[in-house]
């Protein structure tokens, strides 16, 4: 495959300085009169495939003081892997704030990307990091095994915590759109349709796959949940040693608790996710019906756990493709592993 067709050559990027002029300008506009909004330390930090994010302070007089705000502009990038809504993310995010689930505070939202550019909203900005290799041997975060044990358990009741919420007290059922009855086949018939969109030649194992869930589509839930749909240690911000903040929302839906769960004991994540001979996946899902009171089907567990690798795989084909069309020049890397992990996962059933 080549990438780079005239067509799909990206134009060029405005510069630093021209977004940073363009979000002071934002501000001004949404801020009070006499406000006087500054902006400085604008960067981009870190290489989201799905949203940017750029740091930076900013500060606007209020009430006749000035005070100085840490805040976050996240940003669509020139293409992303997954076509989210971020007013849809945004409400859900400001449903959220009166609830127990450690979610960030939002700002502001250009949702067409008239003032800034790109579609963005402007959250608030938060102490602490985030690396997917937390709760793994090599302790990037300098934990130690007591606190890696304590953070695995404390993202357990995180995801119980948010699956308890009520959507219907929240408004949050109105917000975001409705799965139907069956959430499971309208997941499925959502991505089989992105494959649809982005395969740039046949997959045949994917379509086999999709065939495989479609024979096998879970019983309905008995009640519908926030879904934060890529809930996984990577996603949350770890201040003095303790879960601060749940991150990347974008993927968040309506639909059956077990498809969060599906994704955290999915095989593909098994080393990230869980602590060998301390934290497995059945302290996991004990802990998670003990917060809950959900148990889990063990057969629909295995659904959505080959239903998540098949996600997976369809965003990763995204990514090869918006490279290959010359829509980004992040460089993609090859769908196969993870085409493989579905049809392994399928495997391990037996076939049945």
């Amino acid at each position: 495959m080549t990438r780079g067709t005239a067509e799909g050559t990206r134009p060029a990027e405005p510069g630093v300085g021209e977004v940073s002029g363009a979000l002071e300008a934002f501000l001004r506009r949404n801020l009070p009169p006499h406000a006087k909004p500054q902006v400085w330390g604008l960067r981009r930090s870190g290489t989201g495939s799905s949203r940017e994010n750029w740091p930076f302070d900013a500060a606007w007089v209020t009430n006749g003081t000035r005070s100085v705000h840490q805040l976050l502009m996240r940003r669509d990038p020139p293409a992303g892997v997954v076509d989210t809504q971020r007013a849809t993310e945004f409400g859900l995010l400001r449903r959220l704030v009166d609830t127990p689930v450690p979610s960030p505070v939002v700002h502001w939202l250009d949702d067409s990307g008239e003032h800034l550019l790109r579609p963005t909203m402007i959250v608030e900005r938060y102490e602490g990091a985030a690396h997917r290799a937390v709760l793994r041997s090599a302790d990037p975060l300098r934990l130690g095994a007591d606190r890696q044990r304590a953070l695995a358990e404390r993202l357990c009741e995180v995801l119980a915590t948010l699956h308890l919420v009520d959507v219907d007290a929240t408004g949050i059922r109105g917000d975001l759109e409705d799965p139907g009855p069956d959430p499971a086949d309208h997941e499925l018939t959502r991505w089989e349709r992105e494959l649809d969109a982005q395969e740039l030649e046949p997959q045949p194992a994917l379509r086999a796959a999709a065939a495989w869930l479609r024979d096998h589509l879970p019983p309905r839930p008995a009640r519908t949940v926030v879904v934060h749909g890529d809930f996984r240690p990577a996603n949350v911000l770890v201040h003095s040693g303790e879960l601060a903040l749940l991150l990347d929302w974008e993927l968040a839906h309506l639909g059956d608790p077990l498809d969060d769960l599906g994704w955290y004991t999915t095989p593909l994540y098994a080393r990230e996710h869980f602590i060998p001979g301390s934290w497995e996946v059945e302290d996991f899902l004990r802990r998670y019906t003990e917060r809950t009171g959900i148990e889990v089907d063990r057969d629909a567990l295995v659904f959505w756990q080959v239903m998540s690798a098949f996600r997976l795989a369809v965003i990763a084909l995204t990514g090869v493709r918006n490279y290959c069309t010359g829509a980004t020049d992040r460089p993609a890397a090859p769908a196969d592993g993870v085409i493989r992990q579905v049809l392994a996962g399928i495997l391990a059933t037996g076939g049945r």
